[in-house]
C-alpha cells in the first residue's frame, strides 16, 4: 500500500501536464470498478483483448445504467479455442474498437477507483501492458481478488484447510446467481454482486 502510494505520487508528478492526470489523484470514497476481460490467450504477455466489460460499485449499489461494454478489434486472428470459449468470432469483432480507443475509453471510466474482479491481477496485467504500450502511462490502482476475499472471510485457522476459491463455488455459497461465464460484461457484473455480499452480507460458511 505504501509502495503504490510513492508510485502514485510520482506518476502524479510526471504527468502533471498530462491529459490523464486523473488516474493518480485519490479515488473517490466508497467507489470502485469491477473489471473483466476476454482475451485471445491465458498468457498476460502476449494476449490481446477481445472485450471489455465494467462495471461501478458506489457504496452498497452496482451502477449497471453507467456500464461499459465494449468489443476491440484484435490484431491476429482468433484460434478455434478463443472462438470456442468466448463465441466471438473474427468478423464479429471487426466493427469493434481500436484498442487504443478502448483503452482510452475504459481508463477515464475508472480513473483511480480500485479494481474488483475474479483473478483481476491477470486483467491488471494485461491492462498494464496497453496503457504502457499504447499510451506510455504506469497504473497503480489498488486491486481486490474476490476469490481471496472469500477465502479470507471463510478461513478458518484451526481447520487448517485452504478455502475453495472456484467460482461456482463461491457463488452458489453466497446464494448468488452466476450469469454467463465468458462473457466480459457478465464475468464484471458476478464479481460485484460477490464484492458486495463478502463486503455487507453476514460472513458466509466455510463449507
Amino acid at each position: 500500500m505504501l509502495l503504490r502510494g510513492l508510485y502514485r505520487q510520482l506518476y502524479s508528478h510526471q504527468q502533471r501536464h498530462s491529459p490523464y492526470h486523473y488516474l493518480y489523484e485519490p479515488a473517490p470514497v466508497g467507489e470502485l470498478v469491477a473489471l473483466d476481460f476476454e482475451t485471445t490467450s491465458l498468457k498476460a504477455s502476449e494476449a490481446e483483448i477481445v472485450s471489455i466489460g465494467a462495471v461501478k460499485i458506489v457504496g452498497k449499489q452496482i451502477l449497471h445504467s453507467q456500464r461499459l461494454d465494449l468489443k476491440l478489434r484484435p490484431g491476429v486472428r482468433l484460434g478455434a479455442t478463443s472462438i470456442k470459449v468466448h463465441r466471438l468470432r473474427h468478423q464479429d469483432l471487426q466493427q469493434g474498437l481500436p484498442p487504443q480507443q478502448g483503452i482510452e475509453q475504459l481508463l477515464e471510466y475508472i480513473g483511480p477507483r480500485p479494481l474488483v474482479g475474479y483473478n483481476i491481477a491477470y486483467d491488471f496485467r494485461i491492462l498494464k501492458r496497453y496503457a504502457k504500450q499504447l499510451l506510455q502511462l504506469q497504473l497503480v490502482n489498488q486491486l481486490v481478488d474476490v476469490g481471496q476475499l472469500y477465502a479470507d472471510r471463510v478461513h478458518l485457522p484451526h481447520e487448517g484447510m485452504p478455502a475453495n476459491q472456484d467460482l461456482a463455488h463461491i457463488c452458489d455459497a453466497l446464494q448468488i446467481p452466476l450469469s454467463a461465464r465468458h462473457q466480459a460484461y457478465d464475468d464484471a457484473l458476478n464479481a460485484a454482486m460477490i464484492y458486495l455480499r463478502l463486503q455487507f452480507g453476514p460472513r458466509p460458511s466455510a463449507a
